[in-house]
């Protein structure tokens, strides 16, 4: 069943219901009216879904042979901190204007409904929200500002900039980024307030998106933040209580990066040991792969080790296969639940985007 948001209120209902359960609003009539298109993005979600599926299978056929090779043994004194390892860099982040009206006095902030189903918002404090009928698609708090008559909105998880002619009543959003197609947004005579403080959705039960665009995420009693360029897609990790994962891609650059979490029953590691799991975890997602010697570290106040880790995407990652990957498995004992908690963070070794300074804020985010 095809889901899409109220024009007026926000609420999630069924393209075939007649009025909004919720304010009323005559959806089916108003839609039948709005030119269709197909949905946008989904280039991304092809991809994204078939590494989903591939990791599930692999996760579960590393869980038990991994546990076996857990012994218990004293932990290193020689721990180096997560500020040591990943030291941190003043953000890139774009410095956007909030400029809000321009010189002709035109004032585009508002509320818009787009083509296919989705509502955006352009808040007066120079904030975007992209509310998409694919939920892991929802950008918040995305910088928007008007510059030479048009209107420019910096997207985190579609890696991309839209521009659109300023007008007040309609805003044909475009791109040179293969990660987004041609829409028209129509305003909305509706108040931005009721879809800000709106309650968010994620298909993971263990996280949360939160209204600044950020996922929060918890495993085994520990928190992490991820960054809201980070998408949670719709898999079986879902409805799994040991294992999550979550994905940064931008398929105009061919890039690919994740972060997965698992947990398992475990036994304190060394550093010859966590070298030999962390060998054997990898090996089930990628090929040709090498683990450095690991190094003692912390996370959230736990012992552990990391490896950075090197290889090659195989054949299950369909048309990125062969892709060079490299990146860190982090593997600690969590002392309070006895478990072995692992964080394996991989990105193609395209270097147009590095995410290796936002995995490093992703662990020292645990608490």
């Amino acid at each position: 069943m095809k889901l899409i948001n109220c024009p007026v209120c926000g609420t999630r209902c069924s393209a075939d219901t007649e009025r909004c359960l919720e304010c009323g609003f005559e959806i089916k009539e108003y839609f039948s009216e709005k030119k269709q298109i197909q949905p946008k993005k989904r280039n991304l979600a092809v991809i994204i879904v078939g590494v989903a599926l591939l990791t599930i299978v692999a996760v579960l056929a590393i869980s038990f042979s991994a546990q076996k090779k857990i012994n218990s043994l004293k932990h290193s004194e020689n721990t180096e901190s997560l500020e040591e390892l990943f030291p941190s860099s003043k953000s890139t982040e774009k410095n956007a204007s909030t400029i809000t009206t321009d010189s002709s006095g035109i004032d585009v902030s508002g509320v818009y409904s787009g083509d296919d189903h989705e509502i955006l918002v352009l808040n007066s404090d120079g904030l975007a929200y992209y509310y998409c009928v694919s939920i892991e698609f929802t950008e918040l708090q995305c910088p928007w500002y008007l510059k030479g008559g048009n209107v420019y909105i910096d997207f985190s998880r579609l890696h991309c900039t839209v521009e659109a002619k300023a007008d007040e009543k309609e805003l044909l959003f475009k791109s040179d980024s293969a990660n987004w197609n041609t829409e028209l947004f129509t305003r909305l005579d509706v108040s931005p307030e009721q879809y800000l403080t709106k309650k968010l959705s994620t298909y993971d039960k263990n996280a949360t998106l939160n209204y600044d665009g950020t996922l929060t995420y918890e495993l085994d009693g520990i928190t992490y933040v991820l960054p809201k360029s980070f998408i949670d897609m719709e898999d079986d990790f879902d409805t799994m209580e040991d294992t999550s994962a979550f994905i940064d891609q931008d398929v105009q650059r061919s890039y690919l990066s994740s972060v997965l979490f698992q947990k398992m029953p475990g036994k304190a590691l060394d550093a010859a040991s966590s070298k030999e799991v962390v060998s054997t975890f990898v090996s089930s997602f990628y090929k040709d792969i090498s683990v450095s010697d690991c190094t003692a570290t912390e996370v959230a106040g736990n012992p552990g080790y990391i490896c950075e880790i090197g290889g090659y995407l195989n054949k299950g990652f369909s048309s990125l296969e062969n892709y060079e990957i490299t990146g860190f498995v982090v593997v600690f004992y969590n002392e309070k639940t006895s478990n072995n908690n692992f964080i394996m963070m991989v990105q193609s070794s395209n270097r147009d985007i590095d995410n290796t300074d936002v995995f490093g804020e992703i662990l020292k985010s645990a608490h």
